[in-house]
């Protein structure tokens, strides 16, 4: 690069990262490092965030300090930048004594530009003393929202950080963190102590995940199976919610012959690390976890995440689900619950003190219940709660606007059969028992209670058992009925009243049709067979690089970058190099071994070298109602200075 391209972000972002353009609000976030202005970033996962704090260090040719919170995600995040032939370093608890003691002499000597450090590490007084040496430009704080009881991953070491003002008050400082809704981003400004912060706020919208609610039933496990079978050559999480039942599922699933892995807290140390490697490394593996697995996964290529529970917060869905789809390839995000999730965080909640209950925990809970129980836009219920307007009526990707769950043609009839059959019951039973009456149940209980014998009884009976529960959850979000006391019983509210008398009009859904296909293989509407074999030959070229070089396959090229070379058929270096993720160093790293490989398998197919693509064509979700372009953004704020 000559002296100008040198001060471009642009030119570095092509030469290290192969991209020809910014992703929204990146170059807002460089220009405020470039010009020591700090400042808050808040984006999705997979919209390139990391890249912001790392491309002006570069162009300063100085050094970064950035604070990560976990060690495996230093690691792969300084493979990946090694890879790109940028020099970083990380200092963790897991490091030698000698491997410590060349990260510090590349710091004295000026050869690195990014250091990686926990916030744990960095506090030390040790740490600090150290640091007062070296030319530090500013400090980037990822994963920020960690630094807030607001949020969902409090970590009480991030509220010292501000100490690092007083050890280095000329540093600008910036931070970073995908899920923040408007308390959190105000506890960061604050608990930072960030001067005229610029806050730069995307948009919380993953247009390339499918969300999908399911009601968990007693064959959850056939549930499971039946993801798992839509993704035979892909890699997914599944969510549990006990040490217990990720065993359980791990060696239910480990029978049906796919790599399956266990991840909790209570399993040893070495074990944990051999599963998350192991997990990272595969491109087919499928981790079973409670939530101690999953913040510093960087893996770009999971195409599917199953929570087989309900999460006790809505940023706690948004952050574990957002580890689908990295890439912006098409991905899927499937949630089972049941109402016994809800009573169990309820209880959770009740039996702790006061002063140990997080901040707003119980009004997350009951937006994570609302989410579940819903009957709008899975992906406009998100954005709404971060205070978001979703721009589009139908978002194409989500069970409610695919149609998978379809409105009932009367909702009011069918809503007053069971409002008055509650009312018949004397409001004296739970949801259960209920619907049992509904169905038409013989159940002795209700024979006992002479229920048999009421109008309302088996007025639904033509549906199933597990349709009308979903009805009564659907009218307990809706506020036509509540739960009351220790038994949760149901009630009849004021407008389930009205909506009686027909002055109110509930909405009803119902299971539609079902057109759960592998998204991940949307791509056949742009490749032929032939090509799509090419990718699978291509995966298995970077599977074989990735374990010479013992780094995940993800970091060598993304599935998206696959995809595209795929569609180009590069065949020399030229046009290897016009594939967006491939810069300079993996070029002249991997250039010649995958356009030989290109090359063979076009001749041998009879595919045409060196394609020009539609730019009008993308692999990734057709429907994007997110960013504006950058320098178009109306979320551009100011927070006045903490003083």
């Amino acid at each position: 690069m000559n002296s100008a391209e040198k001060q471009d972000p642009a030119s570095w972002l092509k030469h290290y990262w192969g991209h020809q353009d910014f992703l929204p609000l990146q170059r807002e976030a460089i220009d405020c490092v470039l010009c020591g202005q700090d400042s808050l970033l808040v984006l999705p996962t997979g919209a390139g965030k990391s890249v912001c704090y790392q491309i002006p260090v570069l162009i300063s040719n100085g050094l970064a300090l950035v604070v990560s919170p976990l060690i495996a995600l230093m690691k792969e995040q300084v493979d990946a930048l090694r890879l790109n032939g940028i020099a970083a370093a990380c200092i963790n608890s897991t490091m030698s004594s000698s491997e410590k003691r060349h990260v510090t002499e590349q710091l004295r000597a000026g050869a690195l530009n990014l250091l990686y450090i926990s916030p744990e590490k960095l506090i030390q007084e040790s740490s600090l003393e150290f640091i007062k040496t070296l030319p530090i430009r500013y400090l980037a704080v990822d994963e920020a929202h960690c630094i807030s009881q607001w949020g969902h991953d409090f970590r009480p070491d991030y509220r010292q950080l501000a100490n690092i003002r007083k050890v280095l008050p000329q540093i600008s400082v910036h931070a970073f963190t995908a899920t923040a809704t408007r308390a959190v981003q105000h506890d960061i400004v604050h608990q930072l102590q960030l001067h005229d912060a610029r806050l730069l706020l995307g948009s919380f919208d993953r247009p390339n995940l499918t969300y999908r609610v399911r009601r968990r039933t007693s064959g959850h496990l056939a549930q499971i199976k039946e993801v798992l079978e839509r993704y035979p050559n892909d890699s997914g999480i599944i969510y549990c919610q006990s040490r217990r039942e990720v065993e359980e599922t791990a060696a239910q699933l480990q029978n049906q012959g796919r790599r399956v892995l266990a991840y909790h807290a209570g399993m040893q140390d070495h074990e944990r690390k051999s599963n998350h490697d192991d997990f990272i490394r595969h491109e087919n593996a499928i981790m079973v976890a409670t939530i101690a697995f999953g913040m510093g996964v960087d893996k770009s290529n999971i195409r599917f995440v199953i929570h087989s529970g309900l999460p006790k917060a809505l940023e706690n869905y948004l952050q574990e689900s957002g580890r689908a789809g990295r890439d912006g390839l098409p991905s899927e995000c499937l949630l089972f619950h049941s109402h016994n999730d809800l009573l169990r965080w309820q209880r959770q909640f009740d039996e702790q003190s006061d002063d140990k209950e997080p901040p707003g925990a119980r009004q997350s809970l009951a937006a994570m219940a609302a989410y579940a129980n819903g009957v709008d836009c899975r992906h406009r219920q998100l954005l709404r709660y971060f205070d978001e307007t979703h721009v589009d009526d139908d978002c194409g990707h989500c069970d409610i606007c695919l149609r998978e769950l379809v409105e009932v043609r009367d909702p009011l009839i069918t809503a007053q059969k069971i409002i008055s059959s509650l009312l018949r019951q004397g409001e004296n039973f739970g949801l259960l028992y209920s619907a049992q009456v509904l169905k038409g149940s013989r159940e002795r209980r209700i024979r006992i209670n002479q229920h048999h014998l009421l109008s309302t009884w088996g007025i639904l009976k033509e549906h199933s058992l597990e349709q009308i529960k979903e009805w009564l959850e659907q009218l307990i979000d809706q506020g036509f009925i509540v739960r009351e006391g220790e038994f949760q019983l149901l009630k009849v509210t004021s407008r389930g009243r009205e909506l009686l008398r027909g002055h109110e009009k509930p909405r009803l859904l119902q299971s539609g049709k079902e057109v759960l296909t592998p998204l991940a293989l949307e791509a056949d509407r742009v490749l032929k067979q032939t090509e799509l074999e090419l990718f699978a030959e291509l995966r298995k070229l970077r599977r074989e690089l990735a374990q010479n070089r013992e780094v995940p396959p993800y970091i060598i090229f993304s599935d998206s970058a696959l995809y595209e070379m795929a569609r180009r058929h590069p065949a020399d270096q030229d046009n290897f190099l016009k594939v967006k993720g491939v810069g300079e160093s993996k070029g002249k790293d991997f250039g010649e071994i995958f356009t030989k490989r290109i090359k063979n398998f076009c001749l041998q197919h009879d595919l045409k070298l060196n394609c020009a693509v539609d730019p009008g064509i993308t692999i990734k979700a057709p429907k994007n109602p997110g960013f504006p372009p950058h320098d178009q953004s109306p979320a551009l704020k100011k927070y006045p200075a903490v003083r």
